[in-house]
């Protein structure tokens, strides 16, 4: 049984819980919104958080004196590609939101100079671990805008994610694609590249940037600490739809602080009034340990502990 109700949370204000007793999740509405919270109940929590307001953007060239942009921590929605300072609207306001039967609908106020809406859904499923994040961009603007839905999830220090590489047997033609950003290094010591699997680990003593991302056909993406496993799956559309990032669905970043696991929608031009959307499916397992990063490991753990899920 699903069960809603609004808690406050650290120093983040009113947030709207939903829980079914296996899975728990809370979501900002002072703010934001912001899954701030996930995790197994009694469990430490999985999502990062910026308790002190330590990282911001000065936005104001965009938006006006004075405006700032907090990442906050958990997971968002962003409009991809990323473009400084459009990017960073100062999301600081109050989020309406509505209970549904096994969830809650958030919806910032729609943003100025951009003129984009952004609404993030959350459905529980009643009885099992997982819950579906739906979310939607419309454009509210007078042009047309270019972009994916890009779903960022800003997970505690200390994890590690998983991505698989694409499996797809493409006889004489390449199968996978790798994007790397300009700071990072392949030499990067929390990285992995195995044949079907990069993983990477967060590491508070390592200062630099590491970004990459990937055409993720299978699907899903792994984040383990604190003993728990959360699993996003989506659906890849290469077959009809083209990526950004030179054809990202998936991409994952760390510094001294987090680690991101995040998925991307496809590119679609939308013209004034017209929305897109995308689904994200988050499952929780608990007593799970992170497996060494090696590539017979990573298939043996996958087999065990993810495909079961998916």
């Amino acid at each position: 049984m699903v069960q809603i109700k609004e808690i406050r949370h650290g120093d983040f204000g009113r947030c709207i819980e939903i829980s079914n007793g296996a899975v728990c999740a809370a979501v900002t509405v002072d703010f934001g919104p912001r899954i701030i919270k996930c995790c197994v109940p009694g469990k430490p929590n999985l999502m990062w958080n910026d308790d002190d307001r330590e990282f911001y953007e000065d936005v104001s060239s965009a938006f006006g004196e004075g405006k700032k942009w907090y990442i906050y921590g958990g997971h968002r929605i962003w409009l991809s590609p990323e473009h400084m300072p459009l990017s960073y609207y100062p999301d600081n306001d109050p989020v309406k939101y509505c209970v549904t039967k096994n969830g809650a609908v958030f919806t910032p106020p729609k943003q100025e100079v951009t003129g984009l809406c952004m609404t993030m859904e959350i459905r529980m499923d009643p009885e099992k671990p997982s819950f579906d994040v739906i979310h939607k961009i419309v454009n509210g603007s007078e042009e047309t805008k270019t972009g994916a839905i890009w779903c960022l999830t800003v997970s505690d220090a200390g994890g590690t994610v998983i991505l698989p590489l694409s499996k797809d047997d493409t006889g004489l033609l390449s199968n996978r694609m790798i994007a790397l950003w300009p700071y990072t290094r392949l030499t990067d010591g929390r990285a992995f590249f195995g044949d079907d699997y990069i993983t990477l680990t967060q590491d508070k003593t390592v200062k630099e940037k590491f970004k990459l991302g990937a055409n993720n056909t299978e699907g899903w993406l792994a984040y383990l600490n604190h003993g728990q496993m959360l699993v996003k799956t989506f659906t890849p559309e290469y077959e009809d739809g083209r990526y950004p990032d030179w054809g990202c669905d998936c991409e994952i970043f760390t510094n001294e602080h987090f680690l991101e696991a995040e998925t991307l929608s496809p590119l679609y031009d939308m013209e004034p009034g017209q929305s897109i959307t995308h689904t994200e499916r988050w499952t929780l397992a608990d007593g799970v340990m992170t497996p060494a990063s090696d590539n017979r490991t990573l298939e043996f753990f996958t087999e065990k502990n993810i495909k079961p899920l998916l």
